[in-house]
């Protein structure tokens, strides 16, 4: 008799794991049919989706499909086994770090000592309760879990401080950007993205760019590079390498993420953009920004003195001597960065950087570090 094995979809009512675009997804691998209907009627009443396999090599070839979020598999199978079929899915990235639980009638301690050294995250002899493969489920699910949420933090917080500006975007519109995107734009992020991306980013090469931003999408190819403009909101265009690659997959496309990397301009033009970066600082802060404040400013990177020779070790400009370490603090704190950023940055305490830029405003005689921050640009000791 032929039963024709695919995905269960879960309905269990009154359960939170109902709804169908948040169910997870359980792969099992099990050659006995009447066992894998058993253990299908399970997972539906808890509310997972279950994908079926009745071979070793049908549940590799559906890990590879589905991507599960938790793989059941018996041991003794033909012609792959289970051991066998742990083993090739831990040779992809794409599947190694998935959760692997084994399910079989071998209860020697031996047998459940291989099944776990080789990497697999529990092993269930039969016959076993249904509560407890439900426990197993959910506290290797939960694991999981934890550990991608973790990375994700980290992940997100790296971006959101990073010095160069990255957006999540396809060929209209921008979803997402990190900080330092939104101060080149001098925008909030609800502006951001309630914006056409043909406003914001400009390309010499129209034609060229939209096609790399379609075949990028489509997986045609892994990543370009575009040399664009970036308009902010006072109409000013400034010059960009714009690095992308395909990120979020949704419906057979990917969404794209674009790092930004800034084209140095003429002196005049670089003057302008820094006013214009110093004065969006200002505002992060909370400080008002005058017409007349506006104009000083001008004026004051209008006359900038020349670049002042910089020592190794040291950075000397008049009678004033910084240290390196005062010299990397000045820089995060021009690009915007708070005392504990800047800390993890450095990879030292927020004391250690307080006492750094105490220092720095008594050399600089700055009341507050805004003033401290337009000497630094003033003096050309940095670039922002």
């Amino acid at each position: 008799m032929n039963l024709k094995i695919d995905t269960i979809y879960a309905y269990a009512p009154n359960h939170k794991a109902n709804y169908l675009m948040a169910a997870k997804k359980i792969l099992v691998i099990e050659d006995d049919l009447s066992f894998l209907k058993t253990i299908c009627n399970v997972l539906k009443v808890e509310g997972y989706l279950a994908i079926l396999a009745n071979s070793g090599g049908e549940g590799i070839q559906k890990a590879y499909e589905h991507a599960p979020d938790l793989i059941l598999c018996d041991v003794t199978m033909q012609p792959i086994d289970g051991y066998q079929t742990f083993k090739i899915l831990q040779e992809s990235s794409l599947t190694k770090r998935i959760p692997f639980i084994f399910i079989t009638g071998r209860s020697t301690l031996n047998d459940i000592r291989f099944g776990l050294d080789l990497g697999a995250d529990d092993y269930i002899v039969k016959p076993f309760q249904n509560e407890d493969l439900v426990k197993s489920i959910q506290t290797r699910l939960e694991k999981y879990e934890y550990l991608i949420n973790v990375g994700r933090s980290k992940y997100e917080t790296f971006i959101e401080y990073s010095p160069n500006g990255i957006f999540l975007f396809d060929e209209s519109t921008i979803y997402e950007a990190n900080k330092a995107f939104r101060r080149i734009l001098g925008a909030d992020i609800e502006d951001i993205c309630s914006g056409c991306f043909r406003d914001i980013v400009l390309a010499q090469n129209k034609k060229s760019f939209d096609e790399n931003i379609s075949r990028c999408m489509r997986g045609v190819i892994n990543s370009f590079q575009e040399k664009v403009m970036i308009r902010n909101v006072d109409g000013i265009n400034e010059k960009y390498i714009l690095h992308a690659a395909p990120s979020i997959k949704y419906n057979g496309f990917s969404l794209l993420t674009g790092l930004l990397v800034h084209v140095k301009e003429d002196t005049s033009q670089s003057s302008q953009i820094a006013v214009r970066k110093l004065v969006n600082i200002l505002k992060e802060e909370d400080i008002r920004v005058t017409n007349h404040l506006l104009g000083k400013l001008n004026e004051e990177f209008n006359n900038r003195r020349q670049k002042k020779k910089r020592e190794t070790g040291n950075v000397i400009t008049s009678e004033i001597e910084f240290s390196t370490r005062e010299m990397e603090v000045l820089e995060l704190s021009c690009q915007g960065l708070p005392m504990k950023a800047i800390a993890e940055e450095l990879c030292i305490s927020g004391r250690t950087v307080e006492s750094h830029r105490a220092s720095l405003m008594e050399k600089t005689s700055s009341k507050n570090i805004v003033e401290l921050i337009i000497y630094a640009i003033k003096e050309d000791l940095i670039k922002i």
